[in-house]
């Protein structure tokens, strides 16, 4: 891929990413009257993401024709700051466990593999295609913003499910913060492998708490707070001395 078409290459990737994405909401809600958050939503998503699974990987090879956006070796002294996030995460599951009516099913099976695959082609693509695209071209800050706006816009096609406009607002300013978080720990722990086991997590015990009724109270928005506020330490702390000049520059996530 020619190095100058390449952020373009990565957006269009994204844009197609979130076009099959729509496709699914609009199955999900308007062929089989499923709406976005019902569990059994996973009986239609399963085919979409194994397809946005596939997509992601043919992008991921087609672009950079190796493994470099993402799939690297984990820089394990960068793995504390995710450590309150799986706290949170630790405490939510804890909560389902908890809630009296947990037992094993197939949509629960059905809800964990697809939430596998959630994880692994949204990190793929956007922290991995988008993320590593931006990149090669601009800054690092520029890079984090590009990914971060593109991931929030998937979210948008939820109002396809029949989110209302109000939620699907709200979830598109949660899902930014979450984007721009996501690149910063990308880019610390140098792979994308542990963002993937977070992602797919953090989806997972929220769809198995719909299923088994749990309430969660605060500890979701206190997931979202924490996780924004330890991502801001890291780009302060860590991540914004790489920006050296505000010029485009190439910059390895590998």
């Amino acid at each position: 891929m020619t190095e100058g078409r390449t952020l373009r290459s990565a957006v269009l990737a994204a844009v197609g990413y979130i076009a099959i994405m729509a496709v699914g909401m609009f199955t999900s809600g308007h062929v089989f009257g499923i709406t976005y958050g019902d569990p059994t939503m996973v009986y239609v998503l399963i085919g979409f993401e194994v397809i946005l699974s596939l997509y992601a990987v043919v992008m991921a090879r087609r672009l950079f024709r190796h493994w470099h956006c993402g799939f690297s070796p984990i820089d394990w002294s960068g793995m504390w700051w995710l450590v309150p996030n799986f706290l949170i995460m630790a405490a939510l599951f804890a909560v389902v466990l908890s809630s009296g009516s947990v037992e094993f099913s197939g949509l629960a099976l059905l809800i964990i593999v697809t939430m596998i695959l959630v994880g692994f082609s949204e990190e793929l693509m956007f922290r991995g295609v988008v993320l590593r695209g931006g990149l090669s071209e601009v800054s690092t800050g520029q890079a984090i913003l590009i990914s971060a706006v593109l991931f929030s816009l998937l979210h948008s096609v939820n109002v396809l499910a029949f989110v209302p406009l109000a939620g699907m607002l709200q979830q598109l300013v949660l899902t930014f913060v979450f984007g721009l978080a996501m690149a910063c720990y990308a880019l610390r722990v140098n792979s994308l492998i542990p963002l993937i086991v977070f992602h797919a997590l953090w989806d997972m015990v929220q769809f198995l708490g719909g299923l088994y009724q749990a309430e969660f109270g605060p500890l979701i928005t206190i997931g979202i707070v924490v996780n924004a506020v330890v991502a801001a330490a890291l780009w302060w702390l860590v991540l914004r001395k790489r920006l050296v000049s505000s010029k485009p520059r190439q910059v390895e996530l590998a």
